[in-house]
This record gives structure tokens, sequence and C-alpha cells, in this order.
């Protein structure tokens, strides 16, 4: 430890220090103004193989113009490199920041903003063949006031040292087990792998959301042949889930849209009431008349002679008047939901998609009661019939959408 590093042992003894792979991270003060400051390990400052290869990294560094990217200033005495001055403004570690408010990963949009930034910039770093290995949330500062994020030092800049292990000393759980050997080489997967973990450790506290559940657990495979074969591919497999997710919200809400209509309807229709009626006396040729008709349900005709109105004909006539209900009220609800289900109808406001739709399915409300009257089914028994049909067609049409969802209004406002 020379001297510097000794005053500034003292002088930051009370100052907040966060530990992070190159040494410490705090603020100093410099010309009467404090100035963000890493303060490296000493086993790393005395290593010339470590000193040289951090001077390859801050020339390549100086060089991006990435937002993404914390520019900085080496500090060197006769000794060597002893600290990094980074460049002017407000930041502070992830880490840091999610153990002062816990409660900021629950905040709308940190997490796909913060992830979307970092694997695009990773992005970049691999199309230059450089490499972070390690995105440890306290190897991650974040602007105060945007929250955005920005990466210091990048790993692959260092793998000619002898014990590259010793960059990352309590930080190995970030860091792809295949990196941890000797013969380990920094690549994309090695990155994904990282980047899986630091996802992992977001949601450490609550639960993690579908779209990332299975993405972490093949980002953090231990065999790399497993994992996503690049960042972009990542990023494309978290956008599809959350496609997915929300097709699945907008197919659940138009069934329970339609079950809220139907049912509204069933309670409103006035319940029937049963009129008892007295059969007057029949007169006295009645009472004589040698005939007897009834009702032939094979015909639908009424027919003397003995009754053979039994159980089974009840039944196929009960059938027969189903099957005639369900052929006419599925032409008439694939005829309604064809257009609400359409691309054109789809990509209008959620108020217009709304007041289009409650008018069809009204209209086809009424066509239900119509239709089930007309073939002698009682309310209850074309009510179900009719969700049955309105359900699977539905589902049919929705699968054939080019568009998933009505544009809602905050998507309306903003075109």
């Amino acid at each position: 430890m020379n001297f510097e590093q000794m005053l500034n042992a003292q002088d930051g003894a009370a100052s907040h220090r966060e530990k992070m792979p190159l040494g410490e991270f705090y603020k100093k003060q410099i010309d009467r103004k404090y100035r963000n400051i890493v303060e490296l390990r000493p086993e790393l400052s005395d290593s010339l193989v470590f000193c040289e290869a951090l001077k390859n990294d801050h020339k390549w560094t100086m060089q991006q113009p990435a937002t993404q990217q914390m520019h900085y200033e080496l500090h060197e005495d006769s000794s060597g490199i002893y600290e990094l001055e980074l460049e002017q403004g407000n930041f502070t570690t992830l880490a840091q920041l999610l153990d002062n408010n816990p409660a900021a990963v629950t905040e709308k949009d940190f997490v796909g903003n913060l992830v979307g930034k970092l694997v695009d910039f990773t992005t970049r770093l691999h199309e230059s063949g450089v490499f972070q290995v390690c995105f440890a949330p306290q190897n991650i500062f974040i602007r105060k006031g945007d929250g955005s994020p920005l990466l210091l030092c990048h790993g692959s800049f260092y793998q000619s040292m002898v014990d590259s292990k010793l960059l990352y000393d309590g930080f190995e759980d970030y860091v792809a087990p295949e990196l941890l050997t000797p013969d380990g080489k920094a690549d994309e997967r090695s990155d994904i792998y990282s980047l899986g973990k630091l996802i992992d450790y977001l949601f450490s506290q609550g639960s993690m959301p579908y779209e990332y559940k299975a993405v972490v657990k093949k980002a953090t495979d231990a065999d790399p042949a497993r994992r996503y074969s690049s960042v972009a591919d990542m990023k494309a497999a978290i956008s599809a889930k959350r496609g997915a997710k929300r097709s699945l919200f907008m197919f659940l809400g138009a069934i329970a849209i339609t079950a809220l209509a139907i049912g509204l309807y069933i309670e409103l229709v006035p319940p029937t009431v049963d009129v008892e009626f007295v059969e007057p006396v029949p007169a006295a040729n009645e009472l004589d008349d040698p005939y007897d008709y009834h009702f032939d349900p094979s015909t639908g005709m009424m027919v003397e002679g003995d009754s053979m109105f039994t159980e089974e004909d009840l039944k196929a006539y009960q059938q027969k008047a189903e099957d005639i209900f369900r052929k006419r009220f599925t032409e008439a609800a694939d005829a309604a939901l064809s257009k609400v289900y359409d691309d054109k109808r789809m990509s209008s406001s959620e108020k217009q998609f709304m007041a289009g739709s409650n008018a069809l399915m009204e209209d086809l409300m009424k066509k239900q009661t119509e239709m089930g009257e007309e073939s002698g089914l009682t309310p209850e028994q074309s009510g179900k019939i009719a969700q049955e049909i309105i359900n699977s067609i539905t589902t049919q049409k929705q699968s054939q959408l080019s568009r998933k969802g009505y544009i809602k209004e905050s998507e309306d406002s903003i075109q």
C-alpha cells in the first residue's frame, strides 16, 4: 500500500465504501470538490500484468462514445496505478441503490429498462470482440436521475493474468463456471450466464415474472452449449415471452367480456312464470270421441291411435332441437365474431373496439333468444350451447389475427 492509499484509507474512514471486483468505490474530496473514485485492491495494483491490462482497457474505453460506458482517468505514481477517477456525475452502484431502496425493482419498467440497456450495450461490446465477464450488481453503476446503467472495466482485457480468478474474488457467483478454470476464455455465452445471474439477483426478494423464468434458467445453464448463442437471442426470447403473456391476457379478457355479457343477459331476462290452467269439463260428444290424438315427434304432426310418445322419443326430439339451434347459432356467431376479430377493427382504439364489440354481442344475444325459442329450447339450454359456440369461434378467430390486440388509450394518444 503506497502513501496515497494510506491517506485515502484515513480520509474515507467515515465515508461509505462499496466493494467491487477492482477495489472500493467511494467519494473523495479533490480540489474542494467530491469526485467518484475506485481505489484499486493492493493485490491487483501490485501486479504488472494487471496494470498493463488496465491501461489497454482504459485506452479502448476512452474511444467509446456509448452512454452506457463509464469513462475514467488513471491515477499513478512511482509505485504504479493506484486508483481510477470516474467521469463527473452523480453515480451509485446497483447494489447500493437496491440496498437503500429494495422496492426499486417493483417500479414500472425498472427491470425492463435496466436489462434492455445492458443487453444492447453488451451486443455492441461483442461486435468489437470485448466481453464484460462479470455483471455483479457491485460492478454496475447507476446514474442518479435517469437510472441509466454504466459499465466500467471489461473482463476480457484481463485474461492474460496467470490467476484471473483474483480479479473476481468474492464475486464468483456472477462469473461463468468455465472461466474459473485455467483454460477458460470469455465469449458471448459467458456474458449470457452473468446477465442471467444478474436478473436472478434482481428478483431475489420477490417473485420472478413469467417472461424471465425460462430465460434465466437457460441462460445460467452450467453447460455453455445449452445457453443462448448470443445476447440478441436472449433479448428476443424475453420479448417473445412478454408478447405471449400479453396475448394470453387479451384472450382471457375477451372470454371474460363474452361470459359477462351472456351472464348479464340471462340475469336480466325475466324468469318464466308457471300458470296453472283449469281444463273445462268436456262436452258429452267429446267424451264419446273414439279417437285418441297424440303428437308424433318423428313427423312433427298430430296422429290418431294409441300414444307412442315414449321417453326415447322425447330424448330424440330434444337432441334434434339442440342440433337445429346449434347449426343456426353457429352461423350467426361466426358472422358476428368475424366483425369483432378483424385486423382493421383490432387496429382501432380501445374505446372504439369495445363500443363496436358490445353492439355486436347485444345483437348476437337477441339472435340466441329468438333461435332458442324457435327451436323449443329453454333460455338455460340455449345459453349454455351459445357460450360453447362463442368460446370456440373466439379462439379460432384470435389465432388467425395478424395483430394480437387493440390499441390501448396510451398507445392511441401517442399516435
